[in-house]
């Protein structure tokens, strides 16, 4: 599998529903694309291999998980890419967008198993 993230941008969807992120956050969308390999199968896939992160600062301090959620509208509905793990076939690209809270001073995301990592 493979797996990148396109961009980051701020929120494009119509509002924001439920409490402000945090202080020292910012409500951040991930753009990822993810290309199964012919031999994918759902089974061997961890989930939160592309569904938790972590950020890292310029000073090598790493946040908490920076988990997304499906109940936010950051993004539009047909633009996210969701949970759909379950339900992606070998041989394919899958694109969208996970919605994340990311500290000001981030300048990586990694994944929560720390296999990827990404500079912003």
């Amino acid at each position: 599998m493979r797996f990148t993230i396109t961009k980051v941008t701020k929120c494009v969807g119509r509002g924001h529903p439920g409490d402000s992120p945090p202080e020292g956050t910012q409500r951040r969308l991930l753009w990822i694309e993810v290309r199964t390999g012919t031999e994918y199968r759902v089974d061997n896939l961890p989930s939160s291999w592309f569904t938790q992160f972590q950020a890292i600062s310029r000073q090598g301090v790493t946040s908490g998980q920076i988990n997304p959620s499906t109940g936010w509208e950051c993004a539009p509905t047909k633009d996210r890419i969701g949970f759909g793990d379950e339900n992606w076939l070998p041989g394919k690209t899958y694109a969208g967008a996970i919605e994340v809270y990311l500290p000001d001073d981030a300048t990586k995301v990694v994944n929560a198993e720390g296999l990827w990592e990404w500079e912003l």
